[in-house]
């Protein structure tokens, strides 16, 4: 899709500003002009935010994705298996009700998928209904009765790996490398530079878990020409078998001395990836610790990295490439390998324990 943005125009902005006042978000006098002015970008902050995304006031394919998702609410319409499968917010509160009665221990992605699809057979069987897998009208029925067990019930990730069989002595973990390429209102020259120190880390970070022995794999090809869109990544993520997801991302603001380091898990409506809380905050601690940079905390988001990829999965941000000194430094060879083995050494202490 065409990237929306300031001063962008036309049908597809209409569409844009129609789905945001359906969702109650102020777009001022104005309203569906067809125009990306200032009040569309404020409602289109208000939404990311709002969805737990990075607030930029741009849409891009993750942001639009999540737009047309906010558009379902459980009951509207027949859910079940197909393809394509069905997405949207009202599979994202089917899939919360089923974890929280223990049903499905995974992210509540918003895609009826074979494990939606199973864990909503469990539970008509369970509630001795007909378990065609059909999120119909009796279910739904079944379900809202559950209401005052699901509301007062907390509910989290289970800390799971894809395949039981990997686990056991001498048994290494495969890891699978991601970073972010980049779109929006960074500088053409400063995105060549991201993309260059993203992969930069990502090669010598592969050099040293491979040499510990783990297989590792990345979302991208060798000569950078696939896996750059954001839903090619995640389905070469989803499609290796991999167990640990690291994506690599630089940090931008137009605060140009906003700096530090961050890192992210997924975080739902109810819910937290147990296993990607850990594995961010182990390697937050790392890169604070060891290179001095200014600590921004691990935060829980809802990124499409985050969220529709099958394994645990961590976001890095180890620097602001918006912030002149510390793109200075980040750009050193030296300093991208420091950060590779800060990283390296935390999921494999993490693994260890």
């Amino acid at each position: 899709m065409e990237i929306m943005k300031k001063n962008s125009s036309g049908s597809t902005v209409t569409d844009l500003q129609r789905r945001l006042k359906l969702l109650d978000y102020d777009l001022g006098v104005t309203s569906v002009d067809g125009i990306f002015g200032a009040r569309t970008i404020d409602a289109v902050k208000k939404f990311q935010q709002d969805r737990g995304l990075l607030v930029s006031g741009i849409v891009d394919q993750e942001t639009w994705q999540e737009l047309v998702d906010a558009g379902y609410k459980i009951g509207d319409r027949l859910l079940y298996l197909k393809n394509p499968t069905f997405r949207g917010d009202d599979v994202k509160t089917l899939q919360l009700w089923l974890k929280t009665l223990g049903f499905y221990p995974f992210n509540e992605n918003g895609i009826f998928c074979d494990r939606t699809h199973r864990a909503l057979v469990e539970f008509q069987d369970n509630m001795n209904i007909e378990d065609d897998g059909i999120m119909g009208e009796r279910t739904m029925k079944h379900l809202t009765g559950l209401q005052r067990i699901i509301i007062s019930k907390k509910t989290s990730n289970f800390p799971y790996i894809n395949d039981s069989n990997k686990t056991g002595p001498g048994i290494k973990k495969s890891i699978m490398l991601d970073y972010d390429p980049g779109v929006g209102d960074v500088e053409e020259g400063i995105l060549k530079e991201k993309t260059y120190i993203c992969r930069n880390i990502i090669d010598f970070c592969r050099e040293l878990l491979t040499e510990s022995g783990y297989c590792v794999k990345t979302t991208f090809s060798g000569d950078g020409s696939q896996g750059i869109f954001l839903f090619d990544r995640i389905a070469n993520a989803n499609n290796s078998g991999a167990d640990y997801l690291i994506s690599i991302n630089l940090n931008n603001s137009s605060d140009t001395g906003a700096n530090g380091c961050s890192c992210y898990y997924f975080r739902g409506l109810k819910s937290y990836s147990i296993g990607g809380f850990q594995l961010a905050n182990k390697i937050q601690d790392q890169l604070v610790r060891d290179t001095g940079v200014l600590d921004c905390r691990v935060h829980g988001a809802n990124y499409a990295i985050l969220k529709n990829t099958e394994m645990i999965s961590v976001v890095v941000e180890p620097a602001f490439i918006s912030n002149k000194k510390q793109r200075k430094e980040i750009i050193k060879t030296g300093n991208q390998k420091k950060i590779s083995e800060r990283i390296t050494g935390a999921i494999k202490t993490y693994l260890e324990e």
